[in-house]
């Protein structure tokens, strides 16, 4: 076997797969997804729990993404600065994010501080407490990303787009929120989200590393396979999106920007649909990769029209 053929062998077999994937799914619904991988002596965990933004209501949007961000503010057997202190210490990362459908988290530690991570996500999910110094210090954080939002041309660009092509579709709003709507969450909300939404059914943990798969199933069942919510609300159903029936534009104007985005598109496929694999190579060639791709090429390289040219394709549970 000549070199060649020796690390492509050996490249190919490093590469997941359902052999070497080990999947175990807990009776209180949890789903563990582990993996070994010696190369180095780390572990990275990451997962999500599907209580994401679908859940808001229109006149508190942002609800989701607030009680998400405010986890990690102080549990019932840890505050605000002994959950930093202890991550800092390990020198681990971890932290949870909101998006449409689902409440994402994730870290990485070394291996030997994987039951630190795992204990972290346990108790901050399990029993935050919501401390309301915390919450208001949260809540002037977002406002703050919020105002900063409004005046970048890409996300207000990109917001707007996403208002017109899913009009009256839950796709359609941005899931940290309008000012008035984060403004108009309380203490109670939060709480009371956590109590109703967050528990065991349809959380997703995955776990690859330098760790033995068994070894890792059986930290995540010790602390967790015992979460029990029987308030847990079902996932709301995506209702069907109405297509555009003739081309839409709108101009939103941002005082005293001398620079514009410009957005343009329309509704793709579902990441399950059949030609969605052919859409994404498409999608690469097109201008996935900025200068890489023909967009950027001609838009910026050849004519100098334009700062950056890309294009993109997001797809997931919905159009």
């Amino acid at each position: 076997m000549s070199n060649t053929q020796y690390a492509i062998r050996n490249t190919n077999s490093a590469l997941p797969g359902s052999d070497d994937i080990t999947r175990v799914v807990l009776p209180n619904g949890i789903t563990i997804l582990s993996r070994t991988n010696f190369n180095s002596p780390s572990v990275v965990i990451s997962g999500y729990l599907p209580v994401g933004a679908l859940f808001d209501p229109d006149e508190k949007l942002g609800l989701a993404d607030f009680t998400a961000s405010a986890l990690m503010r102080g549990t019932e057997k840890r505050d605000f600065q002994a959950i930093y202190d202890e991550i800092e210490s390990a020198g681990a990362s971890f932290g949870f994010n909101a998006r449409t459908h689902n409440v994402g988290f994730g870290g990485r530690s070394l291996s030997e501080d994987l039951p630190l991570l795992l204990d972290l996500l346990a108790d901050t999910v399990r029993q935050p407490i919501f401390p309301v110094e915390h919450v208001e210090r949260l809540r002037a954080q977002l406002l703050t990303g919020l105002a900063i939002r409004a005046q970048d041309t890409r996300d207000m660009a990109s917001m707007v787009f996403d208002e017109i092509v899913y009009a009256g579709h839950p796709y359609s709003r941005p899931e940290d929120g309008f000012p008035e709507t984060v403004q108009a969450i309380t203490r109670d909300d939060l709480a009371a989200f956590h109590r109703s939404k967050y528990g065991p059914k349809g959380m997703v943990i995955s776990i690859v590393g330098a760790v033995e798969p068994q070894k890792a199933i059986d930290q995540v069942t010790s602390i967790l396979g015992d979460w029990e919510n029987p308030e847990q609300a079902e996932k709301p159903l995506l209702p069907a999106l109405k297509s555009l029936e003739k081309r839409a534009q709108r101009h939103h104007a941002i005082p005293g920007k001398s620079q514009s985005d410009i957005v343009m598109g329309f509704v793709g496929p579902k990441r399950r649909d059949p030609d969605y694999m052919a859409a994404s190579l498409g999608n690469s060639v097109l201008g996935q990769f900025g200068m890489m791709g023909r967009i950027g090429d001609v838009v910026r390289e050849k004519s100098g029209l334009a700062y950056y040219a890309y294009s993109s394709l997001s797809a997931g549970l919905g159009p």
